[in-house]
């Protein structure tokens, strides 16, 4: 069957951008445009024709079907490796609007420096506001929390339970509520929570770090800290509760530091 020829009306018509299917190379092509600038791929395949059904391997152009079909009006797609003077040839290789952007080097800079960004306000909000130290962080009167220990002495390897209330009567939420576990006591014990915390938790010299969810206005929270000291000597520890919320420091009632011995 004899190929069409001619110069293709479509390849002159404007286009902006073409991404190449091999390489994923975006370039501005040429009205003489044939192969990938990068990597050499043919674009002028008929798989990459808008008119192409890669389904079928037909050409879906009217004028081809019915001027060089077979008897039944089908062109079958001269594939794999095959480019031909098509006057329809249209190649359909236009990327998407994410892809234009992130080709250019300024946008793709500026995009990168927003991610890092908010990369950056995450950690900070989320792991280093919450770790600094009484002193650096705002105590807010409006979250309090409630610290309870059932009994000042315990016998080595038992847990010590610890009943913790987080009330926020804020307006806003509030999120994460972070418990900061501090003592001598704490630096080889093993710690387990109810309910479990939404990280595991992080550990320092002599201090843990329990990361609960956070909590809507006027919602609270009711938490069992079970501690179990491993190898502590028999003698007395000085525990001490630190409870964050969204950046504040929460009031500790009726005390933030216990008094703990071991026998």
């Amino acid at each position: 069957m004899q190929q069409p020829a001619g110069a293709s009306m479509a390849q002159q018509q404007p286009t902006l951008l073409w991404r190449c299917p091999q390489c994923g190379f975006i370039f501005t092509p040429q009205p003489t445009t044939i192969r990938c600038p990068r990597c050499g791929e043919n674009l002028r395949k008929c798989r990459y024709c808008k008119f192409a059904d890669t389904v079928t391997w037909e050409c879906t152009n009217n004028r081809i079907r019915f001027t060089f079909g077979d008897e039944t009006g089908r062109f079958h797609i001269p594939e794999p490796d095959h480019f031909w003077a098509c006057s329809e040839n249209l190649p359909n290789l236009q990327p998407p609007t994410w892809q234009v952007a992130l080709a250019n080097p300024i946008t793709r800079a500026l995009t990168w420096g927003a991610a890092i960004a908010v990369f950056m306000l995450v950690v900070f909000r989320f792991f280093v506001l919450p770790a600094v130290g009484p002193s650096e962080v705002l105590e807010a009167a409006l979250v309090s929390a409630q610290a309870i220990l059932a009994r000042n002495q315990y016998t080595a390897g038992e847990p010590i339970p610890l009943l913790l209330v987080v009330t926020n009567a804020e307006r806003v939420p509030l999120d994460p509520c972070v418990v900061v576990l501090r003592g001598e006591i704490v630096e080889n014990a093993e710690v387990r929570t109810q309910p479990a915390t939404i990280y595991p938790p992080q550990r320092t010299d002599r201090s843990i770090r329990l990361t609960f969810p956070g909590l809507a206005s006027q919602q609270s929270l009711t938490a069992w800290i079970y501690l179990t000291p491993l190898g502590a000597q028999r003698r007395t520890y000085e525990l001490t509760i630190d409870v964050y919320c969204g950046g504040y420091r929460a009031t500790v009632s009726p005390q933030r530091s216990f008094r703990v011995t071991i026998r």
